[in-house]
This record gives structure tokens, sequence and C-alpha cells, in this order.
């Protein structure tokens, strides 16, 4: 884990050169040093990236990494405190000069000289303790530098690393063969319906050589279905060569083009026979033969792919080519036209038989009356991995077939699992020693969540950013990096998306238990970071380590949790279930996440003003508004508030904020003009939920880069606040609810919203359907959101004029409207259409089939008359020839 200290610290620099306090400012020593360390954190984050291309570590690499952790955190706690202590100084001497300025003139003065002098002279001794701390440190981060590199593991050297026709390469054991070794039976269940897929795919569909790739995570049962595709007696009668290679994480090309020519030919190869002349050999055995390859547990997409491509003729005769791999990006990058097949997990019913025909045989015995319960159970309790399932059932099918010892199974598959690690957590941790050292960080912070929580991805990229995991790359913004990382996580099938947006975007994931469990077990081990007190307990040496992150994610832990930590170090900080005594907090000076949940505070906890550090801070529930005190926290970025709260004006100064989210901001007080642009919030993106009465122009022109925007409150006459949003010239994403309890509909209005709006969702507004005029104008506009009556009235009538020219995808939900009266010119763009509860709505128009880009129509609980217009416009398109359009409708009737 170096790489994350040293981006980290990395950063933390960063952020001294902006903001230049007078320490830094006013020392040439302190700047020196300081530009010496950062210079050595580019040499090292470096050394780290190239290494991290390397199949297998050695122990050098190791050693290395952790001696430069060490070092370079020893160099972060020096500066952080050294900024904890100074900030701390600079809030006594305001209140002071407070003080003194209510003091005579005269009496003022004298103190003012005095005062000037002993802080000269304090200043010079600061600076001389602050050298004596760090001049040690640069000389050890000097040498250690100069170790990495003249290390045997310099740039050019690791750069070969990746080098897969290098002869000094070894090959690894296959995962899948770990994997295979627990089902000698080979027992199949729940692949009927993909074996027939496959099959299909490798016998019915075109002439042309077709790749096929399956995907999915580790142990859920890739090689199993290839190997039964691969050995099916259709399947081998209609191609003429079959051959299966397993290329695994280590290979070289000249052992895989050895392997396959030693499969369709006895013809021996001399010695000093090359990769081309091998390539050439099996190319004309090859040629105009109908074969069928598999290539088991492909992890990379360098040149492995390129030089099969190229071995492998194309006759137009059929050929076929099954891949499996974990990563979605090897099948892209094989062929970007072909459609993966992915690897589903068992459902509740699959997963009971497996275990069943692994416990008492295929059809040798039955399952007893008192054990099938509990064994279901068991089984549910494996989520539909057949990795974990054949574990579990493996352990099953030792004990006694009793009660009492199933019940113990039951309530302990996941200790099962862990202690099985050298099969369960060693073919899931591939995937983790198969990651970028970018990604381990994020991959790893995902433990910090309760197990079987569903994520939200902006909020765990929020945290990312907070504890300085992700590096700006050109133009993209952090937030798109962090998805960029979270999307890699997904290509990896590391972790599982449980909800997407309309365009197929990550919105939530989730991991299998067994991921949660190599997560946790690699962040003990790594120091990374302890969840709960059960792991403080296993791992006791690990404070010694100074653990930075803790995650109280169960309701087990009490005040000595807390007491223990290394509150010296500690940056992050999850109360998941509640937190009994705030003032313990005082102790963590460096923390940077602060996130309490599921706790109820009467008063604000004062206590976290002290906490300069933070960056991240959520507090789930208070009585009491969010204190002005809080604009002390000058480097938090973001702040959740599960309460309603009014922000005074101290909130200006707070420079760095960037994502504020609050349950109703009821009051947001805008410091007065003749304090001038000081106080603009030039880095706050995300604003919600804001008061309707508190959108003013003055508010909105002083955070001039604001990008998604919640509004709520009573309806009113809201299109005079609208009007007020037109300076947000950043604007992508606005969302407006109202109150649903009161009803009253405005007058009909022209006003203007920002033209860069993206995104829009009017809930319980009740605006006429004729304010439409002033959306439509929108020229970005690609999703609109109209719920519970969003717009009123019976009938919304679109002209020719009227043209949404960029709306991608349309939601109705909810209202009283009875005609739409609509074309496809109005919506050229449209992919997807959503209504839900309409009951009221007649029809669709018929024209709608006609939008060239439509794919979807949704309808639920709609109307008959509804479903039925909808079916007839998807009667229509099949008999043109548009096969593509789906209508699904889902109606409680």
């Amino acid at each position: 884990m170096a790489y994350v200290a040293v981006i980290s610290l990395a950063r933390t620099l960063e952020e001294l050169v902006q903001q230049k306090p007078h320490w830094v400012s006013g020392d040439d020593e302190t700047t020196k040093m300081l530009d010496t360390f950062r210079v050595s954190l580019k040499n090292f984050q470096d050394f780290l990236e190239n290494t991290s291309k390397r199949r297998q570590h050695c122990g050098e690499i190791e050693e290395l990494d952790r001696e430069i952790r060490t070092a370079v955190e020893e160099v972060e706690d020096v500066i952080e405190l050294k900024i904890y202590k100074t900030m701390k100084r600079e809030a006594l001497s305001k209140t002071l000069r407070t003080l003194v300025e209510k003091i005579e003139a005269l009496k003022r003065g004298v103190m003012g000289c005095r005062f000037g002098k002993n802080k000269v002279l304090r200043k010079t001794m600061e600076e001389e303790a602050l050298h004596k701390t760090l001049s040690p440190l640069v000389e050890k981060i000097d040498v250690l530098e100069r170790n990495v590199m003249g290390s045997s593991f310099g740039k050019n050297e690791v750069q070969g690393y990746v080098d897969p026709t290098n002869d000094q390469l070894q090959v690894e054991a296959s995962s899948s063969r770990r994997v295979a070794i627990l089902n000698p039976e080979n027992i199949v269940v729940g692949l009927e319906d993909d074996l027939m897929e496959i099959k299909r795919r490798l016998i019915e569909t075109s002439s042309n050589r077709e790749i096929v790739p399956i995907l999915g995570m580790g142990g859920i049962g890739k090689t199993t279905l290839a190997r039964k595709a691969f050995d099916d007696l259709e399947v081998r009668h209609h191609f003429d060569i079959h051959v299966w290679v397993t290329v695994s994480q280590q290979y070289r090309i000249r052992d895989l083009l050895l392997d396959i020519h030693s499969r369709i030919s006895a013809d021996p190869i001399k010695q000093g026979t090359n990769s081309d002349q091998l390539m050439d050999k099996i190319y004309k055995v090859l040629k105009c033969r109908r074969y069928l390859l598999v290539m088991d547990d492909i992890w990379s997409c360098d040149n492995i792919w390129d030089i099969v491509s190229r071995t492998f003729p194309e006759d137009e005769n059929s050929s076929r080519i099954i891949l499996t791999s974990r990563i979605n990006e090897v099948a892209m990058h094989a062929d970007p036209n072909c459609t993966p097949y992915k690897m589903h997990l068992l459902n509740f019913h699959e997963s009971w038989k497996l275990i069943h025909d692994k416990v008492f045989g295929v059809h040798q015995h039955v399952c007893p009356p008192e054990l099938e319960k509990i064994g279901k159970q068991v089984a549910q309790n494996c989520q539909g991995l057949p990795l974990a399932l054949l574990v579990v059932a493996g352990h099953l099918s030792k004990i006694d077939r009793t009660r009492k010892s199933w019940e113990d199974v039951s309530k302990s598959v996941s200790n099962i699992l862990v202690n099985e690690s050298d099969i369960c957590l060693g073919v899931l941790a591939m995937s983790y020693n198969y990651l970028p050292y970018h990604l381990r960080p994020c991959f790893l912070y995902i433990g910090v969540f309760p197990e079987d929580r569903e994520i939200n991805i902006m909020n765990l990229i929020n945290l990312w950013i907070s504890e300085g995991f992700l590096v700006n790359k050109g133009h993209k913004s952090l937030e798109a990096v962090g998805r960029d990382c979270l999307n890699d996580l997904v290509s990896r099938n590391l972790v599982m998306v449980r909800s997407r947006k309309w365009d197929g975007e990550c919105k939530t994931f989730g991991v299998h238990d067994l991921v949660r469990d190599l997560i946790i077990r690699v962040a003990n081990d790594e120091k990374f970071l302890q969840v709960s007190r059960i792991q403080v307990a296993t791992n006791p040496s690990a404070n010694k380590f100074h653990v930075r992150r803790y995650s109280y994610s169960s309701r087990i832990y009490d005040d000595d949790d807390l007491r223990e930590s290394s509150s010296s170090n500690t940056r992050t900080l999850h109360f998941f279930y509640g937190l009994n005594n705030d003032s313990l907090l005082g102790r963590f000076k460096l923390l940077r996440v602060l996130a309490i949940l599921d706790c109820t505070f009467h008063y604000f906890p004062l206590v976290i003003k002290k906490l300069v550090h933070l960056r991240y801070l959520h507090i789930f529930n208070c009585h009491e508004d969010i204190h002005s005190s809080v604009s002390e926290l000058y480097n938090l970025q973001t702040l959740i508030f599960g309460q309603y709260s009014g922000l005074s004006v101290e909130i200006w100064k707070m420079k760095l904020l960037r994502h504020v989210e609050i349950k109703g901001i009821s009051d947001f007080c805008v410091p007065s003009s003749k304090e001038g642009s000081s106080f603009k919030l030039q880095n706050l993106e995300h604003l919600s939920y804001l008061k309707i009465s508190c959108c003013t122009e003055k508010l909105f022109s002083d955070i001039p880069n604001l990008k998604t925007l919640k509004i709520y409150g009573a309806k009113g006459d809201i299109t005079s606040e609208l009007n007020s949003l037109s300076c947000l010239n950043k604007l992508e994403t606005l969302k407006i609810a109202c109150n649903r309890r009161y009803y009253e509909r405005p007058p009909q209005s022209k006003f203007a919203l920002p033209t860069s709006l993206k995104r829009l969702t009017l809930e319980s507004t009740y605006l006429p359907w004729e304010d439409m005029a002033n959306i439509v104008m929108l020229p970005n506009l690609q999703v609109l959101k109209i719920k519970d009556n969003g717009f009123d009235g019976d009938v919304w009538r679109l002209n020719d004029e009227m043209i949404f020219n960029q709306l991608k995808f349309l939601l109705i939900y909810e209202t009283n409207l009875k005609q739409w009266k609509a074309g496809s010119v109005n919506f050229p763009e449209l992919q997807c259409l959503v209504l839900k509860e309409c009951r009221s709505l007649k029809t669709i128009p018929q024209d709608i089939g006609e939008i060239y880009t439509l794919e979807s129509i949704e309808l639920h609980n709609c109307s008959t008359s509804a479903e039925k217009s909808v079916k007839n416009i998807q009667k229509e398109q099949k008999s043109m020839g548009n096969d593509c359009l789906t209508v699904l409708i889902n109606s409680r009737r």
C-alpha cells in the first residue's frame, strides 16, 4: 500500500503549495525540503506504477514497498500535525486579538508590541523545531530514493515484466484448475440453458470465424461451461479439430504455441524453432479445416490475441474460438463486435440442488426432511456462487448428517469459506493481485461498508476523492476518474451492479460476501483497514503499524475500540450503527473522513470543529442546525447532513466545498455585497436540497460552477425562482420537488432555465402543460422526468415546432393526463419512454413508434387502452421490419 501513501502525501504537498501558509512561504529551508519530497514522490510513484505491471512480486519489491510506505507516512504525519497545531494556535490567536481590541488604545499598543516580539521569537523556535524533525526524514527519503532507482527493478527492466515472450517467465497454475478439483463427479447444475446457448453459437450461426467469450467472476463456472461445450458429442462431431489451452496470468507465447501444436500434429518440433515458425506450422495444419479452440483463463489483452489471431486461419468454414476470462475488456479486444456470454449466479433452487447432488449424489440418496430446511438456508448463504456452494457442500459431506451439525454449518458459512482460503479466497485473490496499483485501494475501501449493503456509486467516489485515492488525468474531473475506476472493477467482475440508470450507467452496486471476505482479509493483512472489533482482535499487532482506517460496521463495539486505535495516525472513521461517545473524536487530530450513521445527536457535536483535516463529514441525524463553527474545517470537501438545517454565512469561508447534501436547507445566508468575490464557493458542484425561497440570483452568482442542484419546498409561484437559475451556466442536473400535500397550480408563465441542463426532474410542481414550451427550448436536455403531477392538466399537445432535439429518456410518473398529442418529429433522438401510474392516459401517440432511435417503451400500471396502443405500435413496427423495439408492460390488474 505504498502507492496510497505516496499519492496521499503528494496531494498534501500540492495543497500546501496552493494555500501557502506562512510557515512554508516564509521559510526557504522548509520550502526546499518540501520540494525535495515532491521530486522523490514522483520517482516513487513511477516506480510503483511500473512494478504493478509485474506478474508476481519478488521479495525485494515487497521490501521496498514497505520501506516507502513507512517513510512517506512518517513525513505526512509530521506535516499534517504541524498544520493541525498551526490552525489550533491561529484560532487561539484570533480569540486573543478580539479581546485585546477591547482594551484602550495605549495599553493595546504596548501589548501589541510585546506580542509581536514574542511572535517573532516563537516563529523562529518553531521553524528550528520543524527543521530538526524534517531533516532526518529528508535524508531517509533520499537514501530510499537512491535504493529504488538503483535497484534491479529500474524502469527499463520493469517494463519487461509484461513481456509474454520472455523465456524466463514461469507459467502459473490456473485458477480454474483449483476450482475443478472441487468437482470430481463433474456435477453441473444451472448450466443447462447456458450450455444450449453456447452450443447454438458454436454450431448454428454464421460461417465466419467467430469468438465466443464466456465472462464472469472467479468461481462462477466459466471453465466448467466451456468444458461441457467442448466435450459435447454434437459439438465434437461438428468440428474437425479440437484444441484446449489454459493461459492463466503468466504465460509464454512459445509454450502456448508448443501446446497447441502438440494437440493438432504428431510432427516433432526441432530444437531452436522460434515462435514465428511455430505459428506458421499451426496455420498450415489448420488451413481449410473447421476447428474449435478454447483459450481458458485469459487475463490480459496485450499481444496474446494479436499473435493467436494470426495463427488461426479465417476460411469462412464456421471455425470457433471460445475465450474464458474474468475481465470484460479481453472480449472487447478480441472482437469489439462480439456479444460476450456473461455467467450468472445460481438462483436459490439451483444452489440447493448443487449442494444436494454433491452431498447425497445425483440419484443415490435424498436429503432427510429434517435437514432440508437447514440445507436450503446454507445454500442461500452462499449467494449463488458455485465455488462457495461446492466448498460448503464438500464440508457437509464430511460431517455427521445430524440436525445439530448442519445448524452449526448454517451459522458459520462465512468462516468455513475463509478457512478454505487456499481454495476460495485463493481463487478470488488472483483477481485482486492482477489489479493495477491505482485500483487496489479503491477496491479494498469497499470493505468499510457493512455486509450486503447496496452502495451508491457517487457516495463512494466522494469518499475516494476525500481519501486521496484518485489522481487527475488530463482534463477529466475527479468524479469522471472515479467512475472509470468503478467501471473497471465492474469489468473485472469484482463488483456486481445492483441498479443502473436508463443509459446503463452504474447507479448502485454490491459485492458477493466471499469477495467482501477477501477484501477484509487483504485490507487487514496490508494494514489498510480494520473492520469492527472482530478484526482488531484477530490482528493485535496492527495498531503498532498505525492502521489509518477503521470501520465499525456492526453493533459490536465499545469505547475501548476507539481508545485502542492509533488515534494519532487515524485518517478514517466510519460508524454505521451509532457512536457511543462523541467526545472521543477529539483524539483523532489528523482525521480526514468521518461518517456517523444511525445515530441521533441532540446537539451538534462541537468537538468536530477540532478536526481541521476533515475532507468528508456525514452526520445522519441531529436535532440542531449545522453549527457555524463547522466553517473552521477549511479542508472540508463533502458535507452530508441527514436533517433539515440552515447554513450560516460562515459556510462561505469553506473554499474547498465540492458536495453539500442536506435533507433540507431551510436557510442559506448570503454574504453582503461589500464583501465582494472573496466569498464565492468556486469549487461547489453539488447542492441538495435547497428550499425554493432561498433561490436567488445573488446566491447562484456566488456558486457559479454548480453542476447538480436539487430544490424542495411549497409550490406557490415557483416560476420566479426558476428564473433565478438562468445564471448557472454550468448546471447539468436539476431536480425540483414540491410538497405534494398542497395542490396549488401556478399560472402559466414564461421562465428560463440554464441552457446547459442535461437532466431535469419535476416532482409535484403542478405546472401547466403549456409551460413545457420553456423546457423544449433547452438545447442539451437528454433526460426529462415528470413525477407526481410535475405537470398538471388533461391534454399535452405538441406542435411540429416543439422539438426536443437531444432528449433520449422521458419518464412520466403519476399524472392526470388524458390525451397526449405528439409525433415522431417532436422526439427525434428518443431512446427510452417510460410511463408509470398513468391510469387516465387513453393512448400513446401512434407516431412515437416511428422514431428511428427508439429502443424501448415501458408501461407500469397504466390504462388498458394505453397498453393496447403500445402493443399496436410494436405490431406495426414489426410489420415494417423493425424488430428492435422492446415493449415491457407491468400491471397489477
